[in-house]
């Protein structure tokens, strides 16, 4: 016979992980749930990136032209009639790898502010961590990245930089490229969903940090003062297009830059997971 004192069965102490409305789900149970739906974070992006071009005369070649057009453009503007590329060696290839690397971070982080707000409708329908939908999105500008990524290797090889050592770390660039663009995405969907003027704010902080991340110029030839040099570490964007310039043309960079490079994505990884957790309840409310 149970004494009084010992309480119920431990049967009917156990929630089989259900939690009270409004009460934070545990980080181990929160991962789970979202490795529970990996499915669902592949093959949304997939068949997102399948019809985005459905209805166009090229359909998803587009996501070839794009950057093409892009670089184009910019070679015609810094390169023949500004002038940016003094002191640069091949400047196509270093003009294509910076804005590439740039405009992928743009996208992701872009995508993911405007993941939450833009399924309001399935967050009120449906009980999913809420984490899913810009990590989806970070997924699907990966997939499309892939595309970009093969032109970039191509301009770099058609000028005479054939794969060496440093081509084996690229995928660690590439992992700590997307984890930053996750990690800003998640931190500017939180804000976005509060402040909605963020998202218009977005194209116009992008515009700036194009100019002070060493896109289109080379740092080491236009800042003489090494001092000054230095704090363009302080820019993940910097760090980041530095170091993918510095395994595809073999440039320089400095300790520091390397610090960015792991940092950065990690601070924002973390950081930015944590500031949309801690308001992830009020998402689809109004609140």
């Amino acid at each position: 016979m149970m004494h009084p004192s010992d309480g119920p069965p431990e049967s009917e102490t156990e929630t089989d992980g259900l939690f009270a409305v409004g009460r934070a789900t545990p980080l181990g149970t929160y991962l789970k749930d979202l490795w529970r739906r990996r499915d669902y974070l592949l093959r949304v992006p997939v068949e997102d990136l399948r019809v985005q071009h459905a209805h166009t005369l090229l359909g998803n070649l587009w996501l070839l032209l794009n950057p093409v057009l892009q670089v184009a453009v910019y070679l015609l503007v810094f390169g023949v009639l500004i002038e940016l590329d003094r002191g640069v060696e091949n400047y196509l290839a270093f003009l294509t790898i910076g804005v590439f690397v740039f405009h992928q971070t743009q996208r992701t982080v872009s995508a993911g502010a405007r993941s939450v707000v833009a399924n309001v409708g399935l967050i009120r329908a449906l009980r999913f961590p809420r984490a899913a939908l810009p990590m989806g999105s970070a997924i699907g500008q990966l997939l499309s990245f892939t595309p970009v990524l093969v032109v970039m290797l191509t301009v770099t090889v058609a000028h005479g930089h054939t794969p060496g050592l440093r081509w084996l770390t690229l995928p660690g660039l590439l992992l700590a490229l997307t984890s930053f663009g996750l990690g800003a995405g998640l931190a500017a969907a939180r804000a976005n969903h509060t402040y909605r003027d963020l998202e218009n704010l977005l194209p116009f902080l992008f515009r700036l940090l194009f100019y002070l991340s060493g896109v289109l110029y080379s740092v080491d030839h236009f800042v003489d003062n090494e001092a000054l040099r230095s704090l363009f570490a302080l820019n993940p964007l910097y760090c980041l297009i530095t170091t993918w310039r510095w395994a595809l043309l073999g440039t320089d960079a400095s300790g520091l830059v390397w610090v960015g490079t792991i940092g950065w994505p990690v601070t924002a990884l973390v950081g930015g997971f944590a500031a949309f957790r801690s308001r992830e309840a009020t998402y689809g409310s109004g609140a």
